[in-house]
């Protein structure tokens, strides 16, 4: 007899999202969810400014982003792994490849994709469906797909725990550099490099 799973409906909230993030240790949400700490957040959220949905970004701060983080290797060399909007009759927005914590920000599930339905027929159709099997939280009452996801799962998140560049991951700069923590007679040294470069206004 052929034995046949049933797979659970994943309704990608912060309930689910918590729960995940608790059992594997890790803080509840994405730790670099941020425009200075992950691209994907910054694309995510700049695309959502460009269409309209949020409030669009300042143009210097985005000449300030693009500039920052043309300097890793960490933004996609192809198009399909760029975070993605697309119009379906010119009114419903499709996501791909987006910060999960963005789209639950706006949208309020954690996804990396979500696709409308394309007509009112396929929407009809399901919601005729989900009468009778829906489940308590649905995201089919709206969307057609979701793509859920965790941060641990995010393809960029894993990158930049292995990005070599820390300085720029960090924000960090050279004024954090001044003290450095040697074994000196007091504890502490001063690095009259960066000390210079300061007094030098670089």
């Amino acid at each position: 007899m052929l034995d046949v799973k049933i797979m659970k409906h994943i309704y990608p909230d912060l309930e689910w999202y918590s729960s995940i993030s608790e059992e594997k240790g890790l803080s509840p949400r994405c730790p670099y969810a941020n425009v200075h700490r992950c691209p994907r957040y910054y694309s995510s959220l700049f695309l959502l400014g460009k269409i309209g949905i949020t409030t669009k970004m300042n143009n210097v701060k985005i000449s300030e982003l693009d500039e920052y983080w043309s300097k890793t290797d960490l933004l996609p060399v192809v198009g399909e792994n760029d975070p993605g909007v697309f119009s379906s009759n010119n009114k419903n927005h499709n996501f791909t490849n987006f910060c999960p914590e963005i789209t639950f920000d706006i949208y309020g599930l954690f996804a990396s994709s979500l696709f409308k339905y394309t007509d009112e027929i396929d929407r009809d159709y399901m919601h005729s469906k989900l009468i009778k099997e829906a489940e308590e939280k649905d995201w089919r009452w709206d969307y057609s797909s979701v793509n859920e996801m965790h941060f641990i799962s995010c393809p960029v998140y894993s990158q930049i725990l292995t990005c070599p560049d820390e300085k720029i991951l960090n924000n960090t700069n050279d004024e954090k550099d001044i003290f450095i923590m040697e074994p000196k007679v007091f504890g502490m040294g001063i690095n009259l490099k960066q000390l210079f470069k300061k007094f030098r206004g670089k």
